[in-house]
């Protein structure tokens, strides 16, 4: 029988929500997204989606597998739906972020914020760590580079493609190993709740078998100040979208230099002063 991932609520307190993800690598938030702020998301990248096409101009034929035919990605959000703001500084999930990468970092980062619209026909995907985008980091004895979250904007279901995963897989010792069938699970999951995982554990986007329902997911993750995020945040965010957000919200989106603590390294300035000053925007 496949294992089944644990299921909480953060009025349960995120440190339920902890314990799950160092257990089993992820874990199913549900009710994270209020009624509301999941309403205007979803009217907003609906409405992008409107004039997007599925799969991805990319040659590389590994680049078009990972991405899906029929898969439909595009970030930018937090210029194009203002309440994706409201998602990227949810208090309990930074507060999961805090746990898992400020060990090791004084800062961290938006990763990425991005859609994936899964039509139906798409196949699954091939089962992955997010932290193999920094693949030099990513071993059984490695550090914590990336949390993650799959939301749910529409229901998450077996027949639609919710997510793949293979609890523990983050603790194996040997990163090389590919699972049983048996030790992989779907994240089956109604719209406005989350998975959290963390970037150590296998997982991947299911297939829709639907004849006409697409499954509609955002995946926001963080990324270590040190390392580079997958979007180009301030190429994405103009200044206009978080000038008046506090300084913590600005460092999410690339818009404040990193700090290195003790060492009192600076990283990512301009003219060696931070972003906003040496940009003359403040």
């Amino acid at each position: 029988m496949a294992p089944k991932l644990q299921e909480t609520t953060f009025a349960a307190g995120f440190e339920t929500a902890i314990s799950a993800i160092e257990a089993d690598g992820a874990v199913i938030v549900h009710d994270f997204l209020p009624a509301d702020v999941l309403s205007r998301f979803r009217a907003d990248v609906v409405r992008e989606a409107e004039r997007r096409e599925y799969g991805t101009r990319e040659t590389s034929e590994i680049s078009q597998a990972f991405w899906g035919e029929k898969t439909m990605r595009f970030t930018r959000l937090a210029y194009r739906s203002p309440a994706f703001l409201e998602i990227a500084t949810h208090a309990d999930y930074l507060r999961i972020a805090d746990h898992f990468l400020l060990p090791n970092c004084d800062n961290y980062w938006v990763n990425t914020g991005q859609m994936m619209v899964l039509a139906p026909g798409q196949a699954e995907q091939w089962l992955h760590r997010d932290a193999d985008n920094w693949n030099r980091m990513n071993s059984p004895e490695s550090i914590e580079v990336t949390i993650s979250c799959m939301f749910a904007i529409e229901d998450f279901t077996l027949e639609n493609g919710a997510t793949r995963v293979v609890p523990g897989s983050h603790r194996w010792s040997d990163f090389t190993r590919q699972p049983q069938t048996d030790e992989i699970t779907q994240a089956v999951m109604p719209a406005g709740s989350g998975m959290i995982y963390t970037g150590r554990v296998l997982h991947g986007g299911g297939a829709n078998q639907t004849a006409d329902r697409q499954r509609w997911g955002l995946h926001l993750s963080y990324v270590l100040g040190w390392l580079t995020p997958e979007e180009a945040l301030p190429l994405s965010v103009p200044w206009e979208v978080v000038r008046d957000q506090p300084e913590s919200v600005q460092r999410l989106f690339g818009w404040r230099e990193t700090l290195m603590g003790e060492s009192s390294s600076r990283l990512w300035t301009v003219d060696y002063e931070d972003v906003p000053v040496g940009l003359g925007l403040e």
